[in-house]
């Protein structure tokens, strides 16, 4: 017999792939937009800021100053963010608890990783994306906290009880 999936726990699952997405377009962005993310950073950083005004982002470049690569650190945060998303989305569907408070936590922790970016005063394009994946990330976690969510992921334990198989 087949259970039927709630609405909670179908919405809770697409809403993750939407912030996936979402987290694919900031890695796009951040490729598209590497030489304002690296604009931004030396505002924020006194002698890098000097040699950005005195000779611009060449001089930047061409400076001791280590500079941050935002590209690769995007690329392999999508990456991992997506790898365990798929994880644990397929641990959820088959209604494991943990996977749930695994999906609670991840939520938590982006919610965590945006505050600290908006902190940073990124361009506007990833102050937008920051807002979107907060809003999606607080409807996920409120989606996967409702009482059907809960009810569906334990009446999954009972299935697999072996006084309750088959």
């Amino acid at each position: 017999m087949v259970r039927r999936r709630p609405g909670a726990v179908t919405t809770a699952i697409r809403i993750q792939w939407v912030l996936v997405a979402v987290s694919g377009v900031a890695t796009l962005v951040a490729y598209l937009m590497r030489d304002d993310l690296l604009r931004a950073w030396a505002e924020s950083n006194t002698a890098a800021r000097e040699i950005l005004e005195q000779g611009g982002l060449a001089a930047l470049e061409q400076s001791a100053i280590s500079l941050p690569t935002f590209v690769p650190v995007a690329v392999v945060t999508f990456v991992v963010y997506a790898a365990l998303v798929w994880v644990l989305v397929a641990m959820f569907q088959h209604g494991h608890g943990w996977a749930r408070w695994s999906l609670v936590a991840l939520a938590a922790g982006v919610l965590f990783a945006v505050f600290v970016i908006l902190l940073a005063s990124p361009p506007t394009p990833f102050v937008v994306l920051g807002v979107i994946a907060a809003l999606l990330d607080l409807a996920l976690a409120w989606f996967l906290l409702q009482r059907e969510c809960g009810d569906w992921i334990r009446g999954a334990e009972l299935a697999e009880r072996p006084e309750h198989a088959g």
